[in-house]
């Protein structure tokens, strides 16, 4: 219960903060992606569940409800009229949409975070340490994280507070026996729900929050703040290609125990 009740206090101190710069970018990719890549909406409604045009609202919808309640708002009341009203609930949906992407770009200028990802110089470790923990920490229902170099202390910076509410799939391979010992002692602890698997096919670093957001490392976890790195969110067909096969390499890969 105690664990329960952290969490939640969490998501509500990050909700009432707003985005962090990190999640500022994967929210403007996102939402620029979406709005250059919007189906034909017509003139005619189109709400059934596994159309384009309603999963492209159900995309923007999910991503101005991270931002602010104004947004949110707008996107709300547009749905509400969207049967009746089809044409200026669109056009209302997508001003929101680009208002928001205007915003994000302005507010990351104004903090200095106007690049696309961040690059890390060697000795800058709590920076690169503070902006992975935001993504990390913005997970509510899973994580899987490719690294091939990921060890036991890489797990005990960066995963283990998450406790049993998130679904945590690592994804290993040199420090695989190491990570094994901090992961069964977790669960013996936490209850928690957190798979480990090896390959030696693993290439990229990445880590995808939710089955959405998807940011790609320049080096290993374990080495940041040693050596120059970055993170840079990807998204769009490239992410789903990337997930697709990360995803057939771990289905034919053993969990270990």
């Amino acid at each position: 219960m105690e664990e329960h009740l952290k969490r939640a206090l969490e998501k509500q101190a990050r909700e009432l903060a707003g985005p962090t710069p990190m999640e500022q970018h994967i929210i403007l990719l996102r939402l620029t992606d979406l709005l250059e890549n919007s189906p034909l909406f017509g003139a005619v409604p189109v709400l059934e569940a596994e159309s384009p045009q309603r999963k492209w609202l159900a995309d923007i919808g999910a991503l101005l409800s991270r931002l602010d309640l104004e947004k949110k708002t707008i996107f709300k009341i547009a749905m509400q009229f969207a049967r009746q009203n089809w044409t200026n609930s669109i056009d209302s949906i997508k001003g929101a949409a680009l208002d928001a992407a205007t915003e994000l770009k302005l507010n990351l200028e104004l903090s200095g975070r106007a690049e696309i990802g961040t690059a890390y110089a060697p000795g800058e470790v709590y920076k690169f340490f503070s902006d992975l923990k935001s993504i990390v920490n913005g997970a509510e229902s899973n994580i899987f994280l490719v690294d091939p170099y990921f060890n036991g202390n890489a797990f005990d910076h960066y995963l283990s507070n998450l406790g049993n509410q998130i679904n945590i799939r690592i994804f290993a391979n040199n420090y695989s026996s190491e990570i094994l010992g901090y992961v069964s002692k977790h669960q013996v602890q936490y209850n928690s729900i957190i798979e480990l698997k090896s390959s030696r096919e693993l290439h990229d670093r990445l880590i995808f929050i939710d089955n959405q957001d998807c940011w790609i490392m320049g080096g290993s976890i374990k080495d940041a703040g040693k050596k120059p790195t970055y993170l840079i969110p990807i998204v769009g067909e490239l992410a789903k290609e990337k997930k697709a096969i990360y995803e057939s390499i771990w289905s034919n890969s053993h969990l270990l125990k």
